[in-house]
């Protein structure tokens, strides 16, 4: 080999290595870009889960509750099956949120309240089920008269709970 030919290796060298740099470098600013673009980690992906199980819980809801106004007192009554379909629904949805909530990787700081709070939608669900198992309807709107409130109130305290785990209310 030359000197003049090494000469001209050099440049192509000098350029080849710059491009992989220019190429480094945007891959490491497209994923900087795209973690930050994500959300804040925990706290967003609680809030994401919490909004979409709590838009879909009170129509829900409202749903049984005038289904339940609206069965009669005959065992099996036509009513009564659709409020029993609403309480399995209901039941589905507190599933979704536990295992909404079970996928977050909550930092050591908010894993009590975390479990707190997945303790009471774990509740939420066998009160739905238990309800879904009713054949008459008085037995069925006393559990959910004495019950869901309760279970509401606790649900609404443990997410509020974790929330300030995660220093985000």
């Amino acid at each position: 080999m030359t000197i003049t030919s090494e000469r001209r290796r050099s440049p192509i060298l000098v350029l080849g290595v710059a491009g992989a740099v220019v190429v480094m470098l945007a891959v490491v600013t497209v994923v900087i870009v795209a973690a930050l673009t994500r959300g804040g980690g925990p706290a967003d992906e609680f809030e994401q889960a919490a909004e979409q199980f709590n838009s879909q819980y009170e129509p829900l809801a409202r749903q049984l509750d005038s289904n339940m106004d609206r069965a009669g007192g005959g065992l099996m009554d036509a009513g009564l099956l659709t409020a029993q379909q609403d309480a399995r629904a209901l039941g589905d949805l507190f599933d979704t949120y536990g295992e909404a909530l079970a996928a977050i990787e909550f930092p050591a700081e908010a894993e009590q309240a975390a479990t707190q709070l997945a303790n009471a939608i774990e509740a939420g669900k066998i009160l739905m089920v238990n309800a879904a198992q009713f054949f008459a309807k008085g037995p069925m709107q006393s559990t959910l008269d004495n019950l869901q409130p309760e279970t509401e109130d606790l649900i609404a305290e443990r997410e509020e709970a974790l929330r300030q785990a995660l220093g985000s209310s």
